[in-house]
Order: structure tokens, then sequence, then C-alpha cells
């Protein structure tokens, strides 16, 4: 394990997520053990397209601000308001900001809790990332192969430029998806194997 003595990234500390989570896990009522995705197929998709595929189930990042059939954050910021503007189901993570659950209570959203790997509580255990490098892309990876998924399509998730610092998360995420045997492609190819939508559609 490393020791933790690099410069925390974006204000994050190890600190700040003990006491998100702290305060969150008072709050746990429903579980992602709570949901039911059973399709082989699962597309996921973050900010960085414009536009998405239609498709059935499709999880989301919030930021992307498109409909969804699962919502999933992991994000240690007050919720934006812009972001958060649909009702449905919202898997969140214990290290939240504790604003967010309020928010999408406002919204009349459903809530579903998981907890990274690295705090020890009886919560599902979702990879997505390495303490104080959480991604909410990651987290939807692993939500989808968590529910068993065979085939995750990714769309506008690359993890590049400012979102590189997430990439040693990546691997974390992607070598556990093998595990579950969870084939990964992407519109792109920089993630995974390029695959057009009607190409995965297909396989």
């Amino acid at each position: 394990m490393k020791e933790l003595d690099f410069k925390p990234i974006d204000d994050i500390t190890s600190e700040l997520v003990n006491t998100h989570s702290e305060i969150n896990i008072k709050n746990v009522e429903k579980t992602v053990n709570d949901l039911q995705f059973s399709e082989e197929k699962i597309l996921v998709c973050g900010t960085g397209a414009s536009s998405h595929p239609e498709f059935n189930p499709r999880f989301a990042t919030p930021s992307a601000m498109i409909q969804a059939d699962l919502y999933i954050t992991v994000d240690h910021h007050k919720p934006k308001k812009e972001y958060f503007t649909k009702q449905g189901n919202y898997a969140l993570s214990l290290i939240v900001h504790p604003d967010v659950p309020k928010k999408i209570l406002e919204l009349n959203g459903k809530i579903f809790w998981f907890s990274p790997q690295y705090l020890k509580n009886d919560l599902p255990k979702i990879i997505s990332g390495v303490i104080t490098m959480d991604n909410s892309g990651l987290a939807s990876i692993s939500l989808a192969s968590y529910f068993n998924a065979k085939s995750i399509l990714l769309s506008g998730i690359k993890l590049t430029d400012s979102y590189a610092k997430f990439l040693e998360g990546k691997k974390l995420v992607f070598e556990n998806a093998s595990k579950n045997k969870t084939r990964i492609f992407s519109l792109d190819g920089i993630l995974a194997t390029k695959a057009t939508f009607d190409e995965w559609c297909k396989f």
C-alpha cells in the first residue's frame, strides 16, 4: 500500500473521506443490493461526449445530464444544481458530500448506497478508484460488472487530460471486471477496445 504522502488532489483528504462516510452511513436505508439489473449488456455514459446512444439499461454520471436507468456518483463536492435535476435511482458512494443525498431527496429520487473497497463497513464494496481519487465513471463501470453484465460499452468515459489522475484506479476497476468475466468496449477506443454501438449490440 502506498503511503498517503502525496499532495491531496482537489482538496480531497483521507480525513474528508472518513468524515463524509461517517455522516452518510447513518442515513443508509437501501444499498445497491436492492437494485435489480439482470441484462447482459449495460451502456455506461460520462461527460466526455456530447451525445450518447439510446439503450436500456443505461448508467450515467449526473454530470452527463441525460436520462438514465441509474445515476452514479462519488462526488465529494457540494452538488451542482445543473447536474442534479432528474428523478430516478441514484447509486451513491459513502464518500459523497452529505448535501448530495439531500438534493436527490428534494428531487424525489431514490438512493442506493455502496462503499469504496478501502472503508470498513458492511455495505456492498464497489471499486471506484484509490483513496482520495475515486471517480464516478469508474464506479459506474464497477457497478455494471457487479450486476454481472457480460458486456459494457463506454460512451464519454476517457480519463484523459485532467482526468488522467484516475488511471491508477482504472487498472483496479478493469482487473476486477475481468475477474468477473465482464468485457469492456468503448465508442472512442480510448479506455477499452473500440466498437461502434451497432457492433456492440450484435456481440
